[in-house]
């Protein structure tokens, strides 16, 4: 994307001194943008003048998108003016930190109202004045639009002006309006006052009394440097460092977030994700069965009910997809598996090792089940196949006992983590340490190969299996509560159930993230 930078002088009239005070604004275009490609040009032929609060202000108050986005310029603007060990202001003092000021107050209401004009006309424009009372001193403003908050505070600290106003020491207060274009562009407004000046003047004299003082701008690094205004209009006093950006491209997520019209942007791993994008591969329930979690292929995770956020792996450079996850038994923690035997903890889920970290290269890992105490897990693969980790004792694999399968597709612990189930494709169950053996389909003489899933009843005296249709078949004291086919849902996209410490019923999960609550309660889908 092409960056045109642009500066503007503008004037203020001052409601009814009828003084014309001169102050410094700039404003930014940037090219190239689907609401803006062509509109290049070096000076402003718009500026804004209302009157707020009143008739003349059309203000609306922001979104929720819009508060989220205003509150995170701030900050990012707070943690430049932080980063500043010196500025041109106040001769050998740090920047004091800006507070912004309050919603609903005139202030912010003018550069809201100044944003949603240039959002509703897909137009930049300078704040011109009048300015609202109690604040007679503007130490100047900004205008700038672009895809998300981290893009406002990079092309604006990149840029002679808008950085002179952003880490100048003048203002105590800072008003910011944000607007969404219906085009989804985010619009900002930054209005900068010193409150502590009774008027523009006085203020004005203290400025250029400090700015005399200070014609060189030394970098944290201890380096001195002179930063030349191109167009040659400036003061050679106003000096400005060639800094790394603190909270620009160079660390987008320098507050934790990054807001734009669509929403608040995580880095990856560091927050829920929703709606998950599919493939969804698993689902797991909460400590106390009063919301779940689901997990798809990338490792991104959602929470529903109570679920608690732990951590994701998305964003990871993964060697195989997310094929299982599971709570720890307190639910302040969960591991998740892929195909390739990584594992991935987080909350007070125990590392306890993995297949890579082993140098063993696989990519039919179909599940992980803990120990009673957490302190270890098993992890089995297709052929039936199980590696133990920590304090989980080996009981046995399937090509242990000479049977050779590769359609396994999911492993449950038993209550006290000294045995564990496995079932295939075809519904045949394996159980071995101190898992009993309950039934199977082909037991029954049933012939399918669409199960994708078994979880055992909280006292192991039965089990589920669910199909990729959402059949649900009970074995042992598995209460039957219903599957899919016999409320007439017609799908083939089932890939897990899960149900709470209760065992009342459980959830089937599909691919696409829909959620089916079968006897338990439904907390929300994907």
């Amino acid at each position: 994307m092409r960056t045109d930078i642009r500066r503007i002088e503008y004037h203020h009239h001052l409601g009814r001194t009828g003084l014309v005070l001169l102050a410094l604004a700039v404003s930014i275009l940037v090219m190239g943008g689907p609401e803006h490609a062509g509109a290049a040009q070096l000076r402003s032929a718009n500026t804004i003048t209302m009157q707020c609060p009143g008739a003349q202000c059309p203000f609306t108050p922001p979104n929720a998108n819009e508060s989220g986005a205003a509150a995170d310029v701030a900050s990012r603007i707070n943690i430049e003016r932080a980063q500043t060990p010196r500025n041109y202001f106040y001769n050998g003092i740090n920047t004091p930190l800006a507070a912004l000021v309050p919603a609903g107050t005139p202030a912010q209401q003018t550069a809201q109202a100044a944003a949603e004009w240039q959002a509703g006309n897909n137009t930049l424009a300078d704040y011109g004045g009048p300015e609202p009372a109690g604040y007679q001193y503007t130490t100047g403003g900004n205008a700038a639009f672009s895809g998300n908050s981290d893009g406002i505070d990079d092309v604006l600290m990149h840029s002679y002006g808008h950085a002179l106003a952003i880490l100048s020491a003048a203002p105590t207060e800072l008003a910011i309006g944000a607007a969404c274009s219906s085009g989804g562009t985010l619009y900002i407004t930054e209005l900068f006052y010193n409150v502590d000046q009774p008027s523009w003047q006085a203020g004005q004299a203290r400025f250029n009394a400090e700015l005399s003082e200070n014609n060189a701008y030394t970098q944290s690094g201890g380096t001195t440097t002179t930063v030349t205004d191109s167009e040659g209009t400036y003061p050679a006093q106003n000096t400005l460092p060639q800094q790394p950006i603190a909270a620009g491209n160079n660390a987008p997520y320098a507050t934790g977030v990054n807001w734009s019209c669509n929403g608040p942007q995580y880095p990856a791993g560091a927050a829920p994700t929703s709606p998950l994008p599919a493939p969804v591969t698993t689902i797991a329930s909460s400590g106390d069965g009063q919301g779940y979690y689901l997990a798809n292929a990338a490792g991104a995770i959602s929470i529903h009910g109570d679920a608690s956020f732990r951590g994701a792996a998305n964003g990871l450079a993964l060697s195989g997809p997310i094929v299982h996850m599971q709570t720890t038994a307190d639910g302040g923690g969960y591991w998740m598996v892929g195909s390739d035997g990584g594992v991935f903890n987080y909350g007070d889920a125990r590392m306890e090792g993995s297949l890579p970290g082993l140098g063993v290269q696989v990519s039919n890992v179909v599940g992980l089940v803990p120990t009673a105490d957490g302190d270890g897990y098993w992890m089995a693969g297709a052929d039936g196949g199980v590696f133990a980790f920590g304090d989980a004792g080996y009981l046995g694999s399937l090509p242990g006992l000479g049977l050779h399968v590769n359609n396994v597709v999911g492993v449950v612990p038993t209550a006290d983590g000294k045995g564990y189930w496995m079932v295939g494709s075809d519904g045949g169950v394996f159980a071995l340490g101190d898992a009993g053996y309950l039934g199977s389909l082909p037991g029954l003489g049933l012939h399918v190969n669409n199960v994708v899933g078994i979880i055992p009843t909280p006292d192991n005296a039965g089990y589920w299996l669910v199909g990729s249709d959402g059949g649900v078949f009970a074995f042992g004291d598995a209460g039957y509560v219903g599957s899919l086919p016999g409320l007439g849902i017609h799908v083939n996209n089932v890939v897990a159930i899960a149900i709470p410490p209760s065992g009342s019923g459980y959830w089937l999960a599909g691919s696409d993230g829909g959620v089916y609550a079968l006897g338990v309660p439904f907390f929300g889908s994907d």
